[in-house]
């Protein structure tokens, strides 16, 4: 008895969320544990009955299937089942049935439901709300992943200069004046050496200029006395910390005597932690020629996985890659211009999908289009046939590969005029059929990057509203949407779907972001909202009352989910110097990111379900 105990203690110790547990918790958790063993074949719990456990597959593998008909998951070594029933108060769905011979450690529901009430890793683990445990796995990923906030000293931040002191009595004009001849923003105001205060720019339009304070003053009157301060050895994390909290832009740096070593700033950390992204923009904007500019774009991949690295968050990841990227199709339509001459009518360059969306990575191709003021004419045309042709070309070059659907400004049928682009959605809008809206989905998000934003805007607006009210094309939509095969979960080291046939790798972007945009994009379209992100969508919807605001947060929190797990690939692909894709092996996962991205899956399948019910009526 004394080993089984011990056996059962160390496995227990070694799966979530026991792990998080002290040793003697656990060893009371496994005294409280009975071990069941079935045959295969055997049923364990049966939809429609009652239960008082939560089972945990010591080793064999079960099948859970709803009402004992729909495949619903498939667990092995370290799996748990039947914890909802427990949530439910006993009430059983799914019957479970062992796949081959199978040991269970089973855990009394008021141990259970004791441990939940004691232990916060506990209850979010065997959350209730899909929701709250995929924002607790979340927050587990971003404080899992290393960052270089955690490890960077201020003093490898501090790149600039002695800091810019005077005397308390000095006026706030000849302080403002030294300001200026020392061009920085922010004064250091010290006495016998030691920091009393800090006057800034903000300061001088709040306490001076707006207050219509006497410039002779002594500047004491209106610096920030007794700032807050860090030692030159505190984290980075621990500056963007204090600045978070004090919703402060500059923190005075001291010494180990309590001298002022020097003002810390915001730019001074993001430049540290996106040095190489913020250079690559800087490359990008100034680059003289087309060789110059591929150079450029061509190290949006590094800076990428030093974002990931650096602990940046996905929704950040994306909106500064997608920068990089809006900031390479500018500079293209800007050097192909010079090369071609000013464009003889207003024009817009379009981008469609991802970078309309900010929600690019790394690899991705190009999806744009160029919008032509309608008085263009023949010699007109073939000035933006040109001009289409040499942007995808050099896109091409810098890394924004042809796409290979032809959505692309080189072709014709990309390079239209405003009422041609009109004409060409609306012929959507009014017939779709299947082919038509594989093909032009993307095309439904669409910003201007260059060019004339007025032009672009005005047709987007158009294509809105001509959508909302139409709703045999949102029905195609929402039925185009149905096509994505989102997993139920994994079993072993293969990808478990419905259909049962599993697959070796889960494509993170097909079977997760994808029908995740479907949602957002078919239910904003529907309602006419304007917005074309997909959190900025599904935000929009839960604010205008078109969608449960919880029902909004859990798809949010399931593509920022998967989009941490996504982003986190390809910057260790890059890393490792290989084209960076979305195929992710399940091998690759810890046990508890295959749990949590099951409860991802959970959520975009209803999701998916809620489209079908709502907009594919008739079609699907």
């Amino acid at each position: 008895m004394a080993s089984e105990l011990s056996e059962i203690r160390s496995f227990l110790g070694d799966l979530s969320p026991f792990d998080r547990l002290d040793a003697d918790r656990i060893a009371a958790i496994a005294r409280r544990v009975t071990v069941r063993y079935f045959r295969a074949g055997d049923t364990i719990l049966e939809a429609g009955s009652h239960n008082d456990q939560l089972f945990i597959v010591r080793s064999g593998s079960v099948e859970l299937r709803l009402a004992g008909e729909e495949l619903t998951m498939r667990l092995g070594r370290g799996g748990s089942f039947a914890f909802p029933s427990l949530l439910r108060g006993g009430e059983v769905r799914n019957t479970t049935t062992a796949l081959e011979d199978t040991l269970v450690y089973c855990l009394p529901g008021e141990e259970f439901h004791r441990l939940r009430s004691e232990c916060d890793a506990v209850r979010d683990y065997f959350n209730e709300s899909e929701t709250e445990r995929i924002r607790s796995a979340v927050r587990d990923l971003r404080l899992k992943r290393p960052s270089t906030l955690q490890h960077a000293t201020i003093e490898q931040l501090l790149v600039h200069k002695q800091p810019v002191s005077c005397e308390p009595g000095l006026s706030i004009a000849d302080a403002a004046t030294l300001m200026s001849e020392r061009d920085v923003s922010t004064l250091a105001i010290c006495e016998d050496g030691r920091l009393v205060g800090i006057f800034t720019d903000k300061d001088l339009r709040k306490r001076v200029v707006a207050a219509r304070t006497d410039f002779d003053r002594p500047i004491r009157e209106v610096m920030t006395a007794a700032p807050r301060t860090l030692p030159r050895h505190a984290t980075a994390a621990e500056a963007m910390a204090l600045m978070a909290a004090g919703g402060f832009r500059h923190i005075p740096v001291l010494g180990s005597a309590g001298e002022l070593v020097a003002i810390l700033s915001a730019t001074d950390i993001l430049a540290y932690l996106g040095d190489s992204a913020i250079d690559t923009g800087m490359l990008v904007a100034k680059a003289a020629g087309p060789q110059a500019l591929v150079a450029a774009a061509r190290q949006i991949p590094e800076g990428f996985a030093r974002m990931d690295a650096g602990g940046f968050h996905a929704e950040h990841t994306m909106r500064f890659t997608s920068a990089l990227g809006e900031a390479v199709h500018r500079r293209a339509a800007e050097l192909a211009e010079a090369e071609l001459g000013p464009p003889p009518v207003p024009y817009a360059l379009l981008v469609f999908g991802s970078l309309a969306r900010g929600e690019q990575l790394v690899g991705s191709d190009q999806d744009n289009g160029i919008v032509m003021d309608d008085r263009v004419d023949e010699s007109g045309r073939e000035y933006f046939a040109a001009l289409g042709a040499r942007i995808s070309d050099l896109l091409d070059e810098c890394g924004f590969v042809y796409c290979k659907g032809g959505i692309m400004a080189k072709n014709a049928e990309q390079r239209l005029t405003r009422s041609e682009w009109s004409e060409r959605y609306g012929r959507w809008i009014a017939n779709p059929d299947e082919d038509r809206i594989l093909r032009a989905t993307i095309c439904f998000d669409m910003r201007a990057v260059h060019g004339d934003p007025v032009m672009a805007q005005a047709l987007h607006e158009d294509v809105v509203d001509k959508a909302r009210g139409s709703g045999l094309f949102l029905s195609f939509l929402a039925r185009d949407a149905q096509r994505s095969k989102v997993p139920l979960g994994f079993f072993r080291n293969l990808v478990l779907e419905k259909s049962e046939d599993g697959q070796k790798v889960f494509d993170a972007k097909a079977q997760a972001i994808l029908p995740v945009i479907d949602i957002a994009r078919t239910f904003a379209l529907a309602e006419g909202l304007a917005a074309v992100g997909t959190i900025e969508r599904l935000e929009a919807l839960a604010a205008a009352g078109r969608m449960a605001r919880g029902d909004a947060e859990s798809l949010k929190d399931a593509f920022l989910l998967v989009s941490e797990l996504r982003i986190a690939h390809q910057a260790a692909q890059v890393r490792a110097g290989t084209a960076p894709d979305n195929a992710i092996a399940p091998a690759a996962l810890s046990p508890l990111e295959r749990d949590y991205l099951k409860d991802a899956f959970s959520v975009i399948s209803g999701g998916l379900d809620s489209l079908k019910r709502n907009l594919a009526g008739g079609i699907a």
